[in-house]
């Protein structure tokens, strides 16, 4: 594994910053002239002892990150990065990998459309296994992996049973893309039995909701009132803009599946959105009126649950949280699931795992079973204890 990375994902597509003007010295005196260049990404820094700022570097897959100089206008930089560049594609040329070669076939799918039409988040995190399977299995030939390679790979990553997996997954989901391809006829990946891994069960109480509140800053307790309310992913929450929102709904595509969804807005979060001060596009916004990154706002999160004393509950489950919270208000799983975005399996699947089986719960349905055989629409009254 490269520098680049361990420290800023395993690839990037390369990224093309606009035609930059150079100075080319002539018999007839300076003259400019432009340059495209390839591979450089630029990382906008917000805050700090320098204050906003602008880095450049040049990240290709394969190789080290390396620090461009500040000025994109400076010849340096451009000689730098045209040179990295010419050293990059020479290299590219003198190699590459054989055909039917475990390489080979991840070269194929991350070509191919079954790879290009994925979400970007998705295909970041597809990236990053691939990129693991090939270290271990670049040179190997596709036929060479077997059953009992498979498991191997399995067991080997036991100590971390999520992650091993996600890498058993997306192999099963590659060695697919092989057999379509012909280059192998059975995919030795099928139905590998998966490692057990504990999931998380957190749903919010009252009182945490309660603590949060307190203590939250009005972005956090916004943010908090969506995720309860909404039962949305937090990248959908940090993407939702004021235009989705018309006063009564709001209106959203889901990033990750796709799906279409229209939330009506819970009293209490309407109250919440029409006194929000609008700093952007978007609803939530950091101090400075800025769209959040995904990263800042876990930081930022993290930093008001521990304030509030609840360190154990995280941001995602409040998309748990609002499931469960519209089941015990008698909302079907049909319902439900209009407002999450799960299909109807989905949603019932995790209100069996995460509905509690209360007294109060087990009284109600004595009740309206003593209703229905007294020929009432409600059972008598009994005092909870």
């Amino acid at each position: 594994m490269t520098a680049a990375q361990s420290t800023h994902g395993l690839t990037a597509a390369p990224v093309s910053i606009p035609t930059l003007p150079m100075k080319r010295h002539g018999c007839g005196g300076s003259t400019m002239v432009e340059a495209r260049l390839k591979w450089v990404k630029k990382v906008h820094k917000q805050g700090g002892r320098k204050g906003d700022r602008t880095l450049y570097y040049w990240r290709r897959p394969g190789y080290p990150l390396r620090r461009l100089p500040d000025d994109p206008n400076d010849p340096l930089f451009i000689k730098q990065v045209i040179e990295w560049n010419a050293e990059a594609d020479a290299a590219a040329k003198d190699t590459g990998p054989a055909y039917g070669s475990f390489s080979h076939l991840v070269d194929l799918y991350k070509r191919s459309p079954d790879f290009q039409k994925l979400a970007l988040k998705t295909r970041q995190g597809y990236e990053y296994w691939l990129a693991t399977l090939e270290a271990r299995y670049g040179d190997l030939p596709v036929r060479g992996i077997t059953r009992q390679v498979v498991y191997r790979l399995r067991d080997s990553m036991a100590e971390t049973p999520y992650k091993a997996n996600a890498v058993i997954r997306v192999l099963r989901l590659l060695l697919n893309f092989a057999v379509d391809r012909g280059l192998i006829k059975t995919n030795p990946a099928s139905r590998p039995k998966q490692l057990k891994v504990a999931s998380r069960q957190q749903v919010w109480s009252l009182d945490a909701e309660k603590a949060f509140l307190e203590k939250a800053d009005e972005t956090m307790k916004l943010a908090y009132m969506l995720a309860a309310y909404t039962a949305q992913r937090q990248a959908d929450i940090l993407a939702m803009t004021w235009a989705q929102y018309d006063g009564e709904v709001i209106r959203l595509r889901q990033r990750k599946t796709g799906v279409l969804v229209e939330v009506p807005c819970h009293l209490d979060l309407r109250a919440a959105l029409d006194s929000a001060t609008r700093r952007g596009t978007v609803i939530l916004t950091t101090p400075t009126g800025r769209a959040w990154k995904a990263t800042n706002f876990r930081h930022a999160w993290k930093d008001a649950a521990t304030k509030a004393g609840i360190e154990e509950l995280q941001f995602r489950d409040l998309r748990r949280t609002a499931m469960v919270r519209m089941a015990e208000a008698g909302a079907t799983a049909i319902e439900i699931a209009a407002v999450s975005g799960h299909t109807i399996d989905q949603t019932q699947r995790i209100l069996e795992a995460y509905i509690p089986r209360t007294a109060a719960m087990g009284r109600a349905a004595i009740i309206k079973l003593e209703g229905k055989r007294n020929g009432k629409g409600r059972g008598v009254h009994r005092p909870s204890r």
